[in-house]
């Protein structure tokens, strides 16, 4: 970076010497050996944090390469295609054509016998709900304990 060579330190010195005095030399020596140290870490931490980082990108372009994930658009639409299709396909349409209430909404499962006892019951608009059991009457609630006082 610097071209410093022996004569120029030479020279450096000599007016440092001169300027600053024999006796305070040794101190700003010092001073100025401790800045440049820092000055010298804090740049290499600089340069790793930027070399840390362009190996992150790279890993997480290697990673998308990778993962085929470079067309996140392209997966994004395909993804709302198919969310509007399975909306479409769920949506319920109203009743069929021709049907009047009163009607059954659907066919009786394939396995089942309309004449079973278990065999669902089918209301229409005319025909009261069945009541529902009544349940059992709850027990009371069990005495409270006798005082023991003495």
């Amino acid at each position: 970076m610097f071209e410093i060579g022996f004569w120029e330190l030479i020279v450096v010195g000599v007016v440092a010497l001169l300027v600053v005095g024999p006796d305070k030399l040794p101190g700003l020596a010092r001073t100025a050996g401790l800045w440049v140290g820092k000055a010298r870490r804090m740049i290499a931490d600089v340069k790793a944090e930027v070399d840390r980082e362009l190996q992150l990108e790279e890993l997480k372009r290697s990673f998308r390469q990778q993962a085929g994930l470079d067309d996140l658009k392209d997966v994004s639409e395909r993804m709302k295609s198919l969310r509007e299709d399975i909306h479409a396909e769920f949506d319920d349409p109203g009743p069929p054509p021709g049907w009047q209430p009163g009607m059954p909404t659907g066919a009786p499962p394939p396995y089942s016998d309309p004449n079973s006892p278990t065999a669902p019951v089918r209301l229409t608009k005319t025909e009261p709900r069945p009541a529902a059991p009544s349940a059992a009457p709850s027990p009371s609630p069990p005495p409270p304990p006798p005082d023991q006082t003495p």
